[in-house]
């Protein structure tokens, strides 16, 4: 074996593993810069995603002339006119709040098909429209006003005041023009829906009606209280619920012991359990309506379960979403 050939045969080892970790660098270096372009589109998609902060859009019809609203003529004994005086405002009106997507045209189409026309349906008592989107908000609005109309005389036409306001809840996050933005738990939105009908000559208000909505924002669709609850726990939750609610009434109501056991006694105002649900620190936040567990002064009461205390009642994947005390909501 020559002097060349012996160099050579005993330097193989080397080059092979020089030419080995070059080419395991440039593979190293690609892969490396696959996962950064990777991970700067996830970035960018977070930014494009943030579905907690939407715009707000506001339709109102049935306004009033800003000159002469709420006034009208006086004449004196002649019949002559002499100025305006103050008098009933005798404009109706009815305005609808929501946020608007615009990237995002499938969220859009949720929130007309499923929060926003369904509303509409119940205020005007009419069947749920299957289809259709803004287009529909404005008509719907007129339909409130002249429906509400019916109830009184071409002489004396009734004042409808309606309003209705899709948006969030918490008023550590607002908008520039103030309005409180949905909150994101994990792939869960979370939006606040207030409708109210005040109507001159009704004796009994029905009051505000709330609900919180969520979003499943992977399966793009709202999720339902039979979504949430594990089958056949619904009388579990109840005894949370009314608990929480005592609780409630010692707190809130200051209300001693024996007041607390004649309200729950009250079979106008008996505990049912209560559906309106949100993910919030810690655990869920239930809402009832006004009149629903007692008195106008109780407004929209508002109970608090612990996240521990819905174990083996609530799925799983839903109280992962909950946060601790160390956690904030959002994206």
């Amino acid at each position: 074996m020559s002097m060349r050939q012996f160099t050579f045969f005993h330097l193989l080892p080397a080059v092979t593993a020089i030419v080995a970790l070059f080419s395991l660098t440039l593979f190293s270096g690609k892969v490396f810069a696959g996962q950064e372009e990777k991970a700067h589109a996830e970035r960018r998609v977070i930014i494009e995603e943030d579905l907690t902060h939407p715009t707000f859009k506001t339709l109102t019809v049935g306004s009033c002339p800003e000159d002469r609203a709420g006034k009208e003529e006086e004449v004196n004994g002649n019949g002559e006119e002499v100025g305006w005086k103050a008098s009933v405002n005798r404009c109706s009106r009815a305005r609808l709040m929501y946020p608007r997507y615009k990237n995002y045209p499938w969220m859009n189409q949720l929130i007309a098909q499923s929060i926003i026309l369904p509303m509409f349906a119940e205020r005007l008592e009419e069947k749920p429209v299957r289809r259709g989107g803004e287009a529909l908000y404005r008509g719907k609005l007129e339909r409130v006003v002249r429906k509400g109309g019916e109830y009184g005389s071409i002489e004396k036409p009734p004042v409808i005041e309606f309003t209705a306001r899709l948006a969030g809840y918490e008023k550590s996050s607002l908008s520039p023009a103030g309005v409180p933005r949905p909150e994101l738990f994990g792939p869960y939105l979370q939006f606040s829906l207030m409708h109210e009908l005040n109507q001159q000559y009704d004796a009994h208000p029905a009051g505000s009606s709330g609900a919180f909505i969520v979003v499943d924002t992977r399966a793009r669709k709202i999720l339902a209280f039979d979504d949430i609850i594990i089958p056949g726990q619904e009388k579990a939750l109840e005894d949370l619920q009314r608990l929480a609610f005592h609780s409630w009434l010692k707190r809130e109501r200051t209300l001693p012991s024996d007041a607390i056991r004649a309200h729950f006694a009250d079979p106008s105002y008996a505990f049912r359990l209560n559906r309106n649900w949100r993910i919030a620190e810690g655990g869920l936040m239930f809402r009832f309506a006004k009149y629903e567990i007692g008195p106008r002064p109780f407004g929209m009461p508002e109970i608090f379960v612990e996240k521990e205390r819905l174990r083996d009642i609530i799925q799983p994947a839903i109280l992962e979403q909950i946060p601790g005390g160390q956690l904030t909501a959002g994206n």
